[in-house]
């Protein structure tokens, strides 16, 4: 899991974050919601959408749920410092997603991965 904030939703910066992040070809489907912005994301592979505005919020394996229920973990958890800065919101992210990533580590083990990153990240998850 990774949450990644983006300066606007243009569909240039979306793109350009979804090239960074991910091999086309590795990606089974991808799931939105039918904001415009997505539209583009059709002509690069399996895109699918539900329409929230119409009450659907998933059909078969379409949906958004997964993220949104993460953001209403973060939400929350970026409440605890009382205000952040846009120009640090990708540190806080950053923090957040390694607390998530690591929650199944005690604190030692979670320490050897921040250490040594490549170690843990081919360490199975339970």
């Amino acid at each position: 899991m990774k949450l990644i904030p983006l300066a606007d939703v243009a569909a240039k910066t979306v793109l350009r974050h979804l090239f960074k992040s991910f091999e086309m070809k590795d990606l089974e489907a991808l799931y939105t919601d039918d904001h415009p912005t997505y539209n583009i994301l059709r002509s690069l592979s399996r895109h699918d959408t539900v329409n929230h505005s119409l009450h659907e919020y998933a059909r078969g394996k379409v949906h958004t749920n997964t993220v949104e229920a993460e953001f209403s973990i973060f939400r929350p958890w970026t409440a605890t410092f009382r205000g952040i800065s846009k120009e640090h919101t990708h540190l806080y992210t950053a923090h957040y997603s390694l607390l998530r990533n690591t929650r199944h580590l005690d604190r030692v083990q979670r320490t050897l991965a921040i250490l040594n990153p490549t170690a843990y990240s081919q360490a199975p998850c339970p």
